[in-house]
């Protein structure tokens, strides 16, 4: 049985993600409002989000930063 953790579980708050991703609660918030990132809620109704969570707002920051606006973002990350 491998231990590593699937990238869709799941696992890590807003704090967590807000330091891997160098992004603010409401960049993160707002590209969820967006549909650019759909996390979890917890029985807390908090936010709990994925790897694969963090990856999308990773390439959506690298896209940010080349310049790309949110509807251009949206476009190819439809694709």
């Amino acid at each position: 049985m491998s231990k590593e953790l699937p990238d869709d579980v799941a696992t890590f708050p807003m704090s967590v993600v807000k330091e891997l991703t160098m992004l603010t609660a409401r960049q993160i918030r707002y590209y969820e409002e967006q549909g650019l990132v759909e996390p979890i809620r917890n029985d807390g109704n908090r936010r709990v989000y994925s790897l694969n969570d963090i990856n999308r707002l990773k390439e959506i920051k690298a896209l940010i930063d080349k310049g790309i606006n949110i509807a251009g973002i949206k476009a190819m990350l439809s694709e």
